[in-house]
């Protein structure tokens, strides 16, 4: 059987919720809400269409740090396996809901900005073969042997946007005075 892999723009309808399975596997689920907009001809302005709704799951540490960061009406992307999940309500009514298992989730920066703050690797799942205190010590001591840590990270910083957008020849004399321009709107 072949599976959906998709991606998803949309918005948190509710805060997270994060909970543990019954083997012990965290885990946070959210519901996204996504809208289509649809330039009308006759108008030349942008409606709305119809809107679609995703039960979202994050697993691990993913889902410990969407626990962490989103909260509702936040913007996001998700990108996840997808399936269609048919069942029988309470009423005997057929209900079609359509969840997505995350792989992938993040802030939409086309609505702003956000920071990434990095956290310690969390072990969130103790029943995991891999939080073998023998593996552990051993993943620790390759990172400890890799040089790298939060003062010398392979990462640059980024400085707080201005406001400015540079332009080419601004980027080959940047102490010109006027360099930069204004953002605008889109």
């Amino acid at each position: 059987m072949n599976e959906i892999y998709t991606t998803v723009q949309g918005r948190l309808v509710a805060n997270p919720e994060s909970r543990t399975t019954r083997g012990g596997v965290p885990f946070t689920a959210f519901r996204l809400a996504s809208t289509v907009r649809r330039p009308n001809p006759q108008t030349r302005e942008y409606e709305d269409g119809p809107t679609n709704f995703f039960n979202v799951t994050a697993f691990r540490t993913l889902g410990a740090n969407v626990g962490n960061s989103l909260k509702k009406g936040d913007p996001v992307v998700v990108y996840g396996r997808m399936r269609v999940n048919q069942w029988m309500r309470s009423d005997n009514i057929p209900a079609t809901s359509v969840e997505i298992d995350a792989y992938t989730v993040g802030h939409d920066l086309t609505w702003g900005t956000t920071e990434l703050v990095r956290v310690s690797r969390a072990q969130m799942d103790q029943t995991d073969r891999l939080s073998d205190e023998a593996i552990q010590s051993v993943h620790a001591e390759l990172e400890a042997g890799s040089g790298l840590d939060a003062a010398n990270d392979e990462y640059d910083v980024v400085p707080q946007p201005t406001g400015l957008v540079p332009r080419e020849a601004d980027r080959e004399d940047p102490e010109r005075e006027d360099s930069g321009r204004e953002l605008t709107a889109v």
